[in-house]
């Protein structure tokens, strides 16, 4: 197998290339030992070294799962210990065992087993965590803290520049580890590794149709086929609330005669109950009752439906061409609470925003809104996407 050169970089990694039969090999001059090897089907780290008459190979890791950075440092260390010991050293204990690995970091931050002032980290947040550790840096869970460097995050962030929302999403929950560990500790720990390392910008998703015109979102809204998930997109455009809140209602929540609704967790885990405008008891009202619980059942029997998806104009689930997507709706309900003459601290209240104002002012900010501010929305909605249509008739069976 011939062995080419290249600089080891992003782009040129991305761009190896395996030429045909056996894996094509790559090197740089900068790394002695390590190696790339390009198969069809992935692309290989691997230590090579002839040492006094004897061939040393090791498999390190494939590319972009392991960095350049992690990759040449594994290869150091075999090297080592190769020419130390004349033989690779299988040691399964974590590099530096006096310091604790990421995975017990992790487990420190989202139990609060640190320390009591730390914040609550619910399970969701704790798997989700968990959860983007275990499919993006694996093999650092079981490193000690401080043997993950600056420049192995900076480069693994690098790597994830076809994913930046997951990519800034790790590089978050690596500062929230590591500041756990800078805020609470008593030994005059000082690494954090996540320092000045940059994530990349949210991504602002704009709308599928012209907002200064006519909005189209009742008319493909009334042909959506299946009842309970029109009722449900109706439920999104007149309440405002995120998807898994109106995915997670329960017929116990809403009270139709006080025209209120309960939602038991926001997404700052806290419980707060809203006015409902006279169009949204409609929507309620009218929605199939196919089980005793759940609000909004899906497919299979006692189970919520499923996250809607974008739709078009004909109200089918599509993946592009639509005109409205589940968010969207949020948009659509902030932008009719602001032509209704609301304030912002109110539009944030209404729609369940976790800040409802920035500053110690929004702390003491409670039940802003009320049923005028409901209707006044659910009219400017009906308004923009005139000619309306009565919620029983949009709710016709299909």
């Amino acid at each position: 197998m011939a062995t080419q050169e290249m600089t080891f970089t992003k782009g040129a990694l991305d761009k190896a290339a395996h030429a045909s039969g056996a894996a094509t090999r790559y090197r740089d001059a900068r790394y002695p030992n390590l190696y790339l090897e390009v198969g069809a089907r992935s692309k290989t780290w691997r230590y090579r070294k002839f040492w006094k008459g004897q061939n040393f190979t090791e498999t390190l890791g494939t590319w972009p799962q392991m960095t350049v950075i992690e990759a040449a440092q594994t290869a150091a260390e075999i090297n080592t210990q190769v020419e130390d010991a004349g033989i690779v050293i299988k040691d399964t204990r974590p590099r530096g065992a006096g310091e604790i690995t990421l995975r017990e970091a992790l487990e420190q931050h989202v139990t609060r087993a640190l320390d009591p002032r730390q914040r609550k980290i619910s399970e969701e947040t704790a798997a989700g965590y968990a959860s983007v550790m275990r499919l993006h840096v694996p093999r650092w869970l079981d490193m000690p803290i401080s043997d993950i460097t600056r420049q192995m995050v900076n480069e693994k962030i690098k790597t994830m520049s076809n994913i930046p929302t997951t990519a800034s999403s790790l590089l978050r929950t690596l500062s929230a580890i590591y500041g756990t560990q800078l805020a609470y500790r008593d030994d005059g720990y000082e690494h954090d590794p996540t320092y000045r390392v940059k994530g990349y910008e949210a991504r602002t998703r704009e709308l599928l149709f012209d907002e200064a015109k006519r909005w189209p979102a009742l008319d493909a809204i009334s042909k959506v086929p299946n009842p309970t998930r029109r009722a449900a997109w109706l439920a999104l455009l007149f309440t405002g609330f995120r998807m898994q809140n109106i995915r997670e209602l329960r017929w116990t929540d809403i009270d139709f005669e006080e025209r209120m609704v309960t939602l038991g967790r926001m997404k700052n885990g806290l419980k707060r109950t809203f006015p409902l405008s006279d169009i949204a008891v409609e929507v309620f009202r009218q929605t199939p009752r196919t089980h005793d619980v759940i609000v909004f059942e899906g497919r299979h029997y006692g189970k919520p439906i499923t996250g809607l998806r974008q739709i078009d104009l004909d109200g089918n689930d599509v993946n592009s061409g639509g005109v409205l997507r589940p968010h969207d709706t949020r948009h659509l309900f902030s932008s009719a609470a602001a032509k209704a003459g609301l304030s912002g601290p109110v539009i944030n209240w209404m729609r369940g925003d976790i800040t409802i104002m920035q500053g110690a002012a929004g702390r003491y900010m409670h039940d802003l809104g009320s049923h005028a501010d409901a209707n006044a929305i659910a009219e400017q909605i009906v308004f923009k996407c005139s000619p309306s249509l009565p919620v029983a008739k949009l709710l016709r069976p299909a």
